[in-house]
């Protein structure tokens, strides 16, 4: 039997976490992930964009950014050690709409 470590994937279950989060007005436009490394850590950087269109989930996106910095993630083998908002679009001509750029930073939990 052949046996391989299974990488978990932090993008992945960040991105799960995130919709989760978000409540079911959301759509992920986006997500670009970099690797990221320091002289003690490994990691992740990443870049997700996530649209709510309609006044109840712009309201959600509203409540998201809101809470965002204060949340605990859970994602096994890593830990979330930055997360912002770091843009808002809002289109407010015709169906009211919310675009949040979310920035992280995940890192291997040792």
């Amino acid at each position: 039997m052949i046996q391989q470590a299974i990488r978990r994937d932090p993008a992945t279950a960040l991105i799960r976490a995130l919709i989760a989060l978000a409540g079911p007005g959301v759509e992920l436009q986006e997500h670009r992930g970099t690797s990221w490394a320091s002289a003690t850590f490994a990691g992740m950087r990443h870049v997700l964009r996530l649209h709510f269109a309609g006044a109840d989930a712009v309201a959600q996106g509203d409540q998201l950014a809101r809470r965002l910095g204060d949340q605990e993630f859970t994602i096994a083998g890593h830990i979330v050690a930055d997360i912002a908002v770091r843009d808002t679009h809002r289109r407010c001509d015709g169906e009211p709409a919310l675009t949040l750029t979310i920035e992280a930073l995940t890192v291997e939990d040792a």
